[in-house]
């Protein structure tokens, strides 16, 4: 493992800074099917707490950020509440994890030949089928959103879980401008956002732009 943790998602966005006075191995918040929990942090909006990013590490070295909104079952008092979260990834959150770098190391990304201003690229999974779509915006982080599905259980679950998804085809440029662009710009415009780590997570994870 990398002693300096300066692992980039999809860009050199990401800055980790571990405890200096503990091993690393001592700084894992978990392990749950191979993944081990790093950071823990709670996003706000305009100061109201929003949602949370959590950040994995898996046995191959690959690390993968998630967030989830607070309406899909993460209150703020429940992240703050170490145990409670645990459970929560083992139980939940760790599988998801898996899925993304699954995702991560085994597919490729071609881009569209719209919207490239905002550098649009689709990820292909190792069967060919779309997976997600990921843009910058504003110079911000990636993001990443107009999930695929194959089947209609799948396109079902996603529209539950994202409000969208995208079934057996790739997503149109009236889709990626209204689900990635425009919630983008419109977040960036309209809420201030902050990151704040929680006080379990001893391998602290700050944006680029934050340090």
């Amino acid at each position: 493992m990398d002693t300096n943790l300066n692992f980039p998602e999809f860009s050199d966005e990401w800055v980790f800074h571990p405890c200096k006075n503990l091993p690393l191995k001592n700084q894992i918040i978990c392990t749950s099917g191979g993944n081990s929990l790093l950071n823990v942090r709670k996003i706000y909006t305009n100061n109201t707490y929003f949602g949370v990013t959590w950040t994995v590490l898996d046995s191959f070295g690959e690390i993968c950020h998630s967030f989830r909104c607070k309406d899909r079952g993460l209150p703020e008092d429940l992240v703050d509440n170490k145990e409670a979260f645990v459970g929560i990834f083992i139980n939940k959150l760790s599988r998801h994890a898996s899925l993304n770098l699954s995702h991560k190391s085994n597919s490729k990304t071609i881009k569209p030949e719209f919207l490239q201003e905002y550098d649009v690229s689709f990820i292909i999974d190792s069967n060919n089928n779309y997976y997600a779509t990921t843009a910058i915006v504003n110079n911000t982080a990636p993001a990443r959103g107009l999930y695929g599905a194959t089947t209609e259980e799948e396109h079902a679950e996603n529209i539950k879980c994202f409000g969208v998804s995208v079934l057996n085809r790739f997503p149109t440029k009236e889709e990626v401008q209204t689900y990635i662009i425009d919630t983008q710009i419109n977040a960036l415009s309209a809420n201030f956002i902050t990151r704040v780590n929680t006080a379990y997570s001893q391998i602290k994870v700050y944006h680029i732009s934050e340090v």
